[in-house]
């Protein structure tokens, strides 16, 4: 169902002459980027979050409405996107694929040294929570009891060796005697599904994560996932920093022990993403945007994500109605599973992309007369790599989760990693470059900004989001975000007001993310801040600017070349490059309360 409100757009176009709309007006993409920002309905924007507020359905336990996906929710989520885009007459695809659903059930428990621990799942708002299931977890066969035994924790955290990456080797298990009992790891440094995998190899029959502790960011309760493609099969649970700190301290001088009751579904299903595009525009230079339409199974997601996905949607609204004459064609994505890590966007990428690479690779192949990718040198692996930029149709991606958090900040993509590069949220360390006219995206959303007297906050390229993929394949990427579980600080409060030491968003990942968990100064500016800023890239036939000395197209990977004899993807590369730490969603959480 869509919501039917009178556009005030409508009223503007008549006025504006059509003569100024046409020719030369749309000649100047900056000039008709503001028209379309400031064309923008917030009533209707508004609309389309009550709109998908009242299509989720009722969660396992009746408690709440979910839109996560494999369930209705998600489907009632799909038709309302559906049906409006083909009423634009924009161009739908719906891509399908198997993923694994997964759902915390009632009755999970845990009992440390004689305490009974508040679920974050049941916690009233005004109560801390002491733990939180993580996403695939799992399952006990009623209750589990064990001794905890810890790895290697550190709590040094001003010293110049701190090490953060406890339970990340399996050489921090040597020594240690898991077998039959409940492991303990900090976290930081790695993918908890990775402390998971060691735990459970070393003999562990459950695992909790306890949070890091190093900044006020960090002792919270850990809400993470291991990701729907784990081979761990215990029971895996996130706690807050004080208390695995106090079980440390007392495991010193006696054994603490613990119980778990962990009650989970996991099951495959099918689901889609959703692809939409403008029938004109350069198809040669795909101008794409996207944002996760799922949420979490415990609430209806307004916030994570309604409001990317109803910005999206207004845009789309809004470009039709207005029938802006794109040069380059512009593709929307409404995305799967996000929550379950980042499943629809990684089909999507691996499935487009690689195909591409592997043309590209073939056609250099035969150029120089080779016939296997391992008899390419470096260099020639850099000539694979431009040619897979120059036959690749997609030419950027537009990333928008969480845009409307209550207590927000307007937080931009750092696409140049010029004040992010040594945060401990960036995913992607050493020599790493982003893909080239990744910094010129950022740029434009903070041009947006700065116009209208508003500050911005340079995010970390944390992975957690949406983005990842194409990232990988060498695809300039920047996006939008205002905040999920971390605290809000004093001088930000002076930027945006709002409460500091206070997360940006309260509701993140809980019931509680519905209509009234929306910020809607917020979701509007920062939809406007998507409409010129899109529109901007669509209008422009030169994409990025030329500038001397410009990097290599996939320069971000050059650095990887010097195993000639495997078949290298850009993908491949920088996965196997970066420094996975937290993968601090922004969503798809990894290592992450989320995103």
């Amino acid at each position: 169902m869509q919501v039917s409100i009178t556009s005030k757009r409508s009223i503007l176009a008549t006025v504006i002459s059509t003569t100024m709309l046409t020719g030369c007006f749309w000649d100047d993409p900056r000039r008709g980027a503001n028209y379309v920002s400031d064309s923008v309905d917030k009533e209707q924007l508004i609309g389309h979050l009550v709109t998908l507020e009242g299509l989720a359905s009722k969660t396992t336990d009746g408690k709440s409405i979910t839109r996560a996906a494999g369930t209705m929710g998600y489907r009632n989520s799909t038709e309302f996107i559906v049906a409006t885009m083909k009423e634009r007459g924009f161009i739908v695809t719906l891509q399908e694929f198997d993923f694994r659903a997964w759902e915390e059930l009632a009755g999970t428990k845990a009992t440390v040294d004689g305490k009974d621990l508040i679920s974050k799942k049941e916690a009233p708002d005004d109560v801390e929570p002491d733990f939180a299931l993580m996403s695939y977890s799992g399952k006990t066969d009623g209750e589990l009891n064990g001794e905890l035994a810890f790895v290697t924790p550190d709590f040094r955290f001003d010293e110049p060796d701190y090490d953060s990456t406890d339970g990340c080797e399996a050489s921090d298990f040597e020594g240690k005697d898991l077998n039959g009992k409940i492991a303990v790891i900090q976290r930081g440094g790695c993918a908890f599904d990775t402390k998971a995998f060691n735990a459970q190899n070393a003999g562990a029959k459950a695992l909790i994560v306890f949070n890091q502790g190093n900044n006020e960011g960090r002792k919270s309760v850990v809400s993470g996932t291991l990701g729907s493609t784990t081979q761990v099969v215990i029971p895996a649970i996130g706690a807050r920093f004080e208390l695995g700190y106090d079980w440390y301290v007392k495991s010193q001088s006696e054994p603490v022990l613990a119980s778990l009751t962990v009650n989970t579904q996991d099951e495959d299903v099918v689901t889609q993403n959703i692809l939409a595009e403008t029938p004109i525009g350069n198809p040669e230079q795909v101008v794409m945007l996207g944002a996760h339409l799922d949420s979490v199974p415990e609430g209806p997601g307004i916030n994570d994500n309604g409001s990317g996905s109803a910005g999206l949607l207004e845009y789309a609204v809004t470009l039709s109605e207005l029938e802006v004459p794109v040069k380059n064609k512009v593709r929307f994505a409404w995305w799967a599973a996000e929550e379950a890590g980042l499943v629809g966007s990684e089909y999507y990428t691996e499935n487009l992309f690689a195909p591409i690479y592997d043309k590209a690779q073939q056609q250099i192949l035969d150029e120089l007369g080779l016939k296997d990718p391992s008899e390419l040198t470096p260099e020639q692996v850099d000539l694979v790599e431009a040619r897979y930029t120059q036959i690749n149709r997609v030419k950027m991606y537009l990333n928008f989760d969480m845009i409307g958090s209550p207590n927000y900040i307007y937080g931009v993509m750092d696409g140049d990693l010029s004040d992010t590069k040594d945060s401990p949220d960036n995913a992607y360390k050493g020599d790493f470059k982003p893909p080239y006219g990744t910094s010129d995206i950022e740029s434009i959303f903070n041009e947006f900004f700065t116009e209208r007297e508003e500050s911005t906050v340079p995010q970390a390229l944390s992975k957690r989001s949406d983005y990842a993929g194409f990232a990988d394949w060498g695809i300039a990427f920047g996006g939008l975000f205002t905040g999920a579980e971390k605290v809000k600080t004093a001088a930000e409060v002076l930027k945006y007001g709002g409460e500091a030491g206070v997360s940006y968003d309260k509701c993140y990942h809980q019931a509680c993310d519905d209509i009234n968990n929306i910020n809607h100064t917020a979701i509007y500016k920062n939809t406007q801040a998507m409409a010129y800023t899109t529109t901007y890239y669509a209008l422009n036939e030169q994409l990025f600017p030329d500038k001397e000395n410009q990097t290599k197209p996939k320069a971000m990977a050059s650095s990887l070349t010097s195993q000639p004899k495997e078949k290298l993807r850009i993908g491949e590369k920088l996965k196997a490059a970066e420094s996975v730490s937290d993968h601090d969603h922004f969503h798809g959480d990894f290592d992450q309360d989320r995103k």
